[in-house]
């Protein structure tokens, strides 16, 4: 019987299955079954086979199988020609959701492609190893046979991205699928487009329609674009005519602002003042900045040392609207106990006699959850006191400093109680000095482009706005909001007064006549150089030119997500991951092979950069033949004697050559290319050096933003240290710019980590690193302790890295009970121990005890 009821069960089901699906119809008059058909029957097979070959007769002359087939075209054929099907296969393909006509027709081209892709090795192998300097590798041939829609080339560094892009422009030509008017390349700056056009000259001189081949960036494509459409070539801002002026240009526009509206003016120099700083979500773990007299914690205006943010945020206020107060006095009565200290209430207001506790309370009341288990039962006793002793007590919470409604209340208190109250924006900081002028006109100038770039609306602006209120500081964000408006405002009325456009503008007006038709784009084939570095406006401009000519416009994209290193100009390096989201049939092909770096090199800077798993994985595989350590590093205990052991070495070096022991990779010349993070990195004895070792050393200096696309025999990167301005650098983005951003990283120094890699990676044949002995940087110790590097200590005795934050050092210390040792980046991290638990033989991974040779 429970069989027969679980059958019925079963049937009961499948019915209900069909019958959604429109297979079957209900009997209303009797119980639910299959209805007989009143569709005429299935087709014998041989009637089926026919109808298939009918259909493939129709298709077939639509497909080119003399030439790669595009991705999308089995697509393109079923909706132009439906596939014929059996009646009984459609139920069991709509119930697993399956569309076999579609399968066997990618399945087909596919095998098409590969036997394709193989003849065209064969038969085009003299073009393959003549059309660069150096025969192509298989990845780069791949790259250059696939005609998909949309292709990607995720290339590592050094692997040859202009070679493949220049090369797959000859084989287009060679091969008659475009003419030379019909190929664009485009790159990011004037220098990388100058590059594309002497290759192009010297490597396909031969190629008939080469010289046609438009080669340009985009904002001057963008130009030429509008010019065309229009009829009359825009004028760019003169201000975004050399970098760094756009920066200028916001702060002389927040400055005008500020003396014209006295609202404006109070509301910028709040936000510089109080909200400078994000304090973060509530309750989320934090690094001290500061230590004194016992206390450790976060230094405030004032000078004092408070323990979280969000009090330094109270306190900061306080100080600059002439709010005199104490931190932490001990309160008036004695309640201190055997198991008890002194209580000592957070802020006390000596001319109204005023007490005032903040509490790490969230909106229900609570404390964060790994909060003492007695904080909430402490803060009831707090309030009994006050009420027993009679002595006057203000509360505020987190919740009420997110909102905004903390600082409101606590103003509104304050002058109740008959407390002089004086907004000073330039008074003075006798402690942490307020964020920078510069510094937040960069943040609004960044902001900027990110919005534009996204074409975000105010309506979007705003659902983006209210996603991150639920998860950061909303008094700051609503704040910081409405001040970008007003100064964006008026950026724009000066464009429009001027008769201007920015480079957003170029991008976003310039896709959009592609977009309407009013510019006839004549290119079928489009190469996008460095797409790591692109702004969501260049992907308009991309995605238009794609679309272009009813889809049949091949777009080729080269870039590095390991080397994104431009979001301070707007770049998003999420468009490299979402590239099959963003452009139509897709596929991915890789440049895995360098012809740069040492493998040693390129296994140790692959590790590094793939710590963060938004990276793409990719595996590089090098030509180079180097066989010597490819990174060293050295350590001082005072950094300024970097300079002689710099000497030293390009002396050493010097002889090497002399004596015929070393000899340029390429050239005449030894090249040593010397990376900084900052300008200010730059050696003061660069330019002895150059004249005094010039006839053998090629010595240069950059920093390593301006960099990529370089490449020496030796790199020296300099002043790896942790701190503020170290490397990585302390500076780090405002959150506030994850609000325009459609997928912001969240790993932390994302952008320094990747920056970190191309410093790594434009070494032929070493890499020598220059760190502090007190302060190595965590991307040193990061190094050490994945096995990939050793320290030399130079002038001074190598410390153990810290076991707890690993990213400082132990340093030896004396305190009341002896000495003892302590994190170097202390008070951020808290770790110490007594000396007499030191195990020195677990530094002995970090020392090198021999010296290496600069070979």
């Amino acid at each position: 019987m429970i069989e027969l009821f679980l059958l019925a069960l079963a049937i009961v089901a499948a019915h209900s299955v069909l019958t959604k699906l429109g297979l079957i119809k209900d009997n209303p008059k009797g119980p639910p079954g299959i209805t007989k058909q009143t569709e005429p029957q299935a087709p014998r097979k041989d009637d089926y086979h026919q109808r298939i070959r009918d259909w493939r007769a129709k298709w077939e002359p639509h497909v080119d199988r003399m030439k790669w087939i595009p991705s999308g075209t089995a697509e393109r054929i079923l909706e132009q020609f439906p596939a014929p099907s059996r009646s009984t296969d459609s139920v069991i393909n709509k119930l697993l959701n399956r569309n076999p006509a579609l399968e066997e027709l990618k399945s087909d081209f596919k095998n098409h492609n590969d036997v394709f892709r193989v003849m065209q090795k064969k038969l085009l192998k003299p073009l393959f190893d003549s059309v660069e300097k150096n025969p192509l590798t298989e990845e780069q041939i791949n790259a250059c046979i696939c005609m998909d829609r949309s292709v990607q080339v995720v290339a590592a560094a050094g692997s040859g991205k202009t070679s493949t892009m220049v090369a797959k422009a000859g084989y287009a030509l060679h091969q008659k699928l475009a003419k030379g008017s019909q190929i664009l390349l485009l790159a990011f700056n004037t220098n990388a487009v100058q590059e594309l056009r002497d290759r192009v000259k010297a490597r396909l001189t031969n190629f008939e329609g080469a010289n046609e081949i438009g080669v340009d960036t985009f904002h001057g494509f963008g130009l030429h674009v509008i010019a065309t459409a229009s009829g009359k070539k825009p004028s760019l801002a003169p201000w975004l005519e050399q970098s760094g002026q756009d920066v200028e240009m916001i702060g002389k526009i927040i400055k005008d602002l500020s003396d014209g509206d006295p609202k404006f003016h109070i509301d910028w120099n709040i936000f510089r003042l109080v909200y400078g700083r994000d304090i973060g979500p509530r309750g989320a773990p934090s690094e001290p900045d500061a230590y004194e007299n016992g206390r450790r914690g976060y230094r405030t205006a004032n000078g004092d040392i408070v323990k979280s943010k969000e009090e330094r945020l109270i306190a900061d206020w306080l100080f600059y609207h002439n709010v005199p107060y104490v931190y932490e006095r001990d309160y008036e009565r004695r309640t201190a106990t055997e198991t008890h200290r002194q209580y000592q209430p957070d802020f006390y207001y000596p001319d109204i006699q005023l007490y005032h506790e903040h509490f790490a309370f969230g909106a229900d009341g609570k404390a964060p959850d790994h909060f003492d288990g007695d904080y909430v039962e402490g803060a009831k006793w707090k309030r009994s006191l006050h009420a027993e002793m009679g002595t006057a007590l203000f509360e505020t919470t987190s919740h009420q400093v997110s909102t905004g409604a903390a600082l409101s209340n606590l103003e509104t208190e304050l002058r109740k109680r008959g407390q002089t109250i004086r907004f000073d924006p330039d008074r003075k900081a006798e402690g942490l000095q307020p964020i920078s002028y510069k510094e937040l006109a960069r943040t609004v100038r960044i902001f900027q482009q990110h919005v534009k770039s996204n074409g975000l609306t105010q309506s979007q602006m705003k659902e983006a706005t209210a996603n991150q209120l639920n998860h950061g500081h909303a008094a700051r964000i609503l704040l910081f909001v409405r001040l970008f408006y007003q100064i964006s405002e008026e950026w724009e009325r000066r464009l429009r007064e001027g008769g201007w456009i920015d480079f957003e503008d170029m991008l976003i007006q310039a896709a959009q006549y592609i977009e309407a038709g009013t510019y006839q784009s004549p290119f079928i084939m489009v190469l996008a150089d460095e797409f790591q570095d692109s702004s969501r406006a260049r992907i308009c401009l991309l995605k238009a030119l794609s679309d272009a000519k009813n889809g049949q416009v091949h777009l080729c994209v080269v870039g590095d997500d390991w080397q994104g290193i431009n979001r301070f100009a707007g770049a998003d390096i999420s468009v490299m991951t979402e590239f099959e989201r963003l452009f139509p049939y897709a596929s991915r092909l890789t440049l895995g092979t360098t012809f740069r770096c040492p493998q040693s090199l390129c296994d140790i800077s692959s590790t590094f950069i793939q710590a963060n798993p938004v990276q793409i994985r990719k595996t590089v595989k090098t030509t180079s033949t180097y066989s010597n350590v490819s990174v060293l590093a050295f350590a001082f205990k005072d950094m300024f004697n970097v300079q002689e052991h710099l000497r030293e070495q390009f002396d050493l070096m010097r002889r090497y050559i002399e004596e015929g022991k070393l000899k340029p990779s390429s050239g005449d010349r030894i090249t040593v290319l010397l990376l900084g993070r900052y300008r200010s990195d730059s050696p003061s004895q660069l330019r002895t050096w150059q004249r005094r070792f010039g006839d053998m050393l090629d010595i240069s200096f950059k920093t390593i933003h301006s960099s990529k696309g370089l490449e020496a025999d030796y790199v020296m990167l300099l002043n790896v240290v942790e701190g503020f301005r170290g490397f990585p650098s302390q500076i780090e983005d405002d959150p506030l710019l994850q609000i325009p951003m459609p997928a912001p990283d969240p790993y932390p120094m994302a952008e320094e980590r990747r920056l970190f890699y191309v410093g790594l990676t434009r070494a032929k044949r070493q890499v020598r690193i220059y760190t502090s002995l007190a302060n190595p940087s965590r991307f040193v110790t990061e190094l050490v302790a994945k096995g990939g590097l050793k320290i030399e200590a130079v002038d001074g005795e190598l410390q153990e890295p810290c076991p707890k934050c690993k990213i400082g050092v132990l340093k030896l210390r004396t305190g009341k009970f002896g000495e003892f040792e302590s994190c170097s980046t202390w008070p951020r991290c808290d770790f110490k121990r007594n000396v007499a638990d030191t195990d020195k033989a677990t530094t002995g991974h970090w020392l090198q005890n021999e010296k290496r040779s600069i070979l």
